[in-house]
């Protein structure tokens, strides 16, 4: 009977992450497509995002891994268990872990971000790791046919207004070609000041 049981559990646990709907974004084109179309905050590493995402779940949404201490991580980004709850919403994102596995990347990334803006990209270690001073993908996303842009530094960037959770609400009608000029001049900032401080030490 009590084998009963856990073979019944672990056929429930398996069909709760196996129904959902998952998607796997094809190429890197398609993901920078759809976290813009989701809206990623425009002052974000764009590259450095990407980065992070195939590193840790390959762009597969549906990706649940378990560590070997029985910690669990969900979905594109794989979020660790911490931040949401099964079956209702809950957790430090107040959402259900099953959310993060479905191919809606809308509420992942609401997370993600928030576990940025408390946490910086070191949070995920493999980030830290792989991603870390590695500009390889963000200089191939400018690449993408339709994502080309001129680096014309006189044209103007928008600054989008904060919500009070600090998150940049981004404006549909923001341009592309301004939220992807903002991304790779923040990362050549960013290398300035490494630079500097460099020589200060």
């Amino acid at each position: 009977m009590r084998l009963t049981r856990v073979v019944l559990v672990l056929v429930v646990s398996y069909y709760c992450v196996c129904s959902v709907y998952g998607k796997k974004y094809e190429t890197r084109c398609k993901l920078v497509r759809e976290l813009l179309r989701v809206s990623v905050p425009n002052d974000l590493f764009l590259g450095q995002w990407v980065c992070l995402i195939e590193k840790v779940s390959n762009r597969n949404t549906s990706a649940y891994t378990v560590s070997p201490s029985g910690k669990k991580f969900y979905g594109l980004y794989q979020i660790p268990s911490k931040w949401c709850k099964l079956q209702k919403p809950g957790g430090d994102c107040n959402i259900k872990c099953e959310d993060l596995l479905d191919d809606d990347i809308r509420d992942d990334t609401a997370c993600a971000v928030k576990i940025y803006h408390q946490e910086g990209f070191k949070y995920w270690t493999v980030w830290t790791t792989r991603c870390k001073n590695d500009n390889f993908i963000t200089n191939e996303i400018y690449k993408c046919p339709d994502l080309r842009f001129s680096l014309d530094r006189s044209s103007p960037v928008n600054t989008q207004p904060q919500n009070r959770h600090g998150i940049h609400k981004s404006s549909e009608n923001s341009s592309l070609h301004s939220i992807l000029k903002r991304s790779i001049l923040q990362t050549l900032q960013s290398h300035r000041v490494e630079e500097q401080s460099r020589h200060i030490n």
